[in-house]
């Protein structure tokens, strides 16, 4: 019968040491990749930004999957400016949280200065900015998209 298995052992498991940033790197994640980027009020008071996506949890209840979360602070030299850290840094080397709906108090559209700073830091295409006619044609768009489905399905 065969030892243990000692190769592959990872050294950054060690209380005290988080992982390098070399092996932090992360893939580029789509625009269109599933999920929308949103800011979220938890119950417990603190602020995160992450790209949303509707999911369930092991026991079938309704959940939201957090896509490279990031934990929105407000600096402390002004009130208008807020900074984005690593959410569950040290604790875990997951990047995906699964939460329970329940712990999520307001989901939130971002501002887009928000949303290029928290693109920027976790490695994520960013939506760009559109104007109001633009959002007006999106609407339409999706309206007339809906209707021809409804009138296809009768």
């Amino acid at each position: 019968m065969p030892g243990p298995v000692v190769n592959g052992v990872r050294q950054i498991g060690a209380l005290g040491q988080g992982p390098s940033d070399s092996s932090a790197e992360e893939t580029v994640l789509p625009l269109m990749s599933e999920g929308r980027i949103r800011l979220l009020l938890l119950s417990s008071g603190e602020v995160l930004m992450a790209r949303l996506r509707n999911t369930t949890d092991r026991d079938g209840d309704h959940a939201y999957q957090l896509i490279r979360p990031r934990l929105v602070r407000r600096s402390s030299s002004q009130e208008s400016d807020w900074s984005l850290h690593a959410y569950l840094s040290g604790l875990t080397t997951q990047s995906n949280v699964v939460l329970f709906k329940s712990a999520v108090a307001s989901v939130l559209d971002p501002d887009p200065l928000l949303i290029q700073a928290y693109a920027e830091a976790t490695n994520q295409e960013c939506p760009l900015e559109e104007t109001p006619v633009e959002r007006l044609k999106r609407a339409f768009q999706e309206f007339t998209e809906s209707v021809d489905a409804n009138q296809s399905l009768d």
